[in-house]
């Protein structure tokens, strides 16, 4: 017991597992009154050592891969507890010198490796309580190894989103210093005391301040959501919402601001109301068209679309024919502060909030979102899958 809860503790504490296996092997020898053990794990379809207690390396490249194949064939054939209580004649004198006993180790039905000791044959063989000593180390090895990767797994997810966090703290100050310093740049042009401004340039750059400042109250608006959404606070005021109607407002909302596309909407004409918060959607739909035109930055058609796949969902599509999304990037473009890393990307502005406060948006209504796209270059198809609830829409 000793053994076990010092292997326990070093297996809660560290993502390499190779000291606790150590630890488990020159354990299960000197319990089991053993000369020599090894613990091998399966690597593709090899099994390598990688613990090891009383025998010389050149005795550990004799055991593989030979008897390694010959317990594998057995532990095939006869499921989860093999014991290998002597060695075939053909292993020559390790059939004359040992007897082992091998078990697998396996966590999940997931065969991870063998462990194996050795006792010397005038010392007398295996028992049946040996073999259940032995299982006991197995089962340890086992839960040792996929600590260690949950460990390692943790510790590498810890890393990224201390990447991401450093990469999103430098994206935040850009986005936020550029708009300031633009409106900034503006008013002190306007404030001159020296210079007469026509009545067509205040206006114009009057609009300029006021783009900038929109920039930044999404901005502002984006961090907030994030707050929310990560302390479990976003309420929601449900009601009977009208999608067709509010993508044609966020269509009229945006087309202006983007001359080289034509944002059109296309409902189908028995599309339903559904049950939810108007503004939130809203908000998801905003997100999707305003990332839908920033990335086809060579203009062209944005389309939502509207259907009804049953009588309990609806299905709104935004389709793009932009710079499209590569194999892979499909789900992680949906993670917070995640940006694709293209050349359209690191000069485009955002913080990789939007699509990640649009999925909270749409699972918030019980619904689901995902993308779709034939790969760079060619396009990208946004997908809402909404539940309709109960109400139907006036004649």
């Amino acid at each position: 017991m000793t053994h076990q809860s010092r292997s326990a503790e070093i297996a809660a504490t560290v993502a390499d597992p190779a000291p606790v296996l150590q630890l488990i092997v020159v354990s299960a020898v000197e319990i089991l009154q053993g000369a020599a053990g090894v613990i091998a794990l399966l690597e593709g379809d090899r099994l390598v050592p990688r613990a090891s207690y009383g025998l010389p390396a050149g005795a550990l490249a004799g055991l593989h891969p030979r008897l390694d194949r010959a317990i594998l064939n057995v532990l095939g054939q006869l499921g989860e507890q093999v014991s290998v209580l002597y060695l075939p004649s053909g292993f020559g004198d390790w059939a004359r010198r040992y007897h082992v006993l091998a078990l697998p180790m396996q966590q999940q039905q997931q065969l991870l490796g063998v462990i194996y000791v050795f006792r010397y044959v005038d010392a007398g063989g295996f028992s049946d309580r040996d073999l259940h000593v032995l299982d006991v180390f197995a089962r340890q090895a086992a839960g040792a190894l996929q600590q260690g990767r949950a460990t390692a797994d943790m510790l590498a997810e810890k890393t990224r989103l201390e990447e991401m966090q450093s990469t999103f703290v430098s994206i935040v100050s850009h986005e936020l210093q550029t708009p300031v310093a633009i409106i900034k740049s503006y008013a002190a042009t306007l404030a001159r005391e020296d210079a007469t401004w026509s009545a067509e340039t205040i206006q114009r750059v009057s609009r300029n301040i006021e783009e900038e400042c929109d920039r930044l109250h999404r901005l502002i608006t984006d961090l907030l959501d994030l707050s929310r959404i990560q302390a479990g606070r976003v309420a929601m005021r449900v009601g009977s919402v009208d999608l067709p109607q509010i993508a044609a407002e966020v269509v009229d909302q945006l087309s202006p601001r983007s001359p080289r596309h034509s944002l059109r909407v296309s409902f189908a004409r028995d599309f339903p109301l559904v049950r939810g918060d108007a503004d939130q959607l809203r908000r998801a739909l905003f997100n999707l068209v305003q990332n839908a035109v920033k990335y086809s930055p060579d203009g062209g058609e944005v389309l939502v679309a509207g259907e009804v796949p049953s009588g309990s969902a609806v299905l709104v599509r935004v389709i793009d024919h932009g710079v499209g999304i590569a194999p892979g990037e499909e789900e992680r473009i949906f993670e917070r502060f995640h940006r694709t890393d293209n050349r359209l990307s690191r000069t485009t502005a955002g913080v990789g909030l939007g699509l990640y406060i649009t999925r909270n948006i749409v699972e918030g209504h019980g619904g689901r979102i995902w993308a779709e796209s034939a790969g760079p270059g060619r396009g990208s198809t946004f997908n809402l899958l909404l539940p309709t609830g109960v109400e139907a829409r006036d004649a």
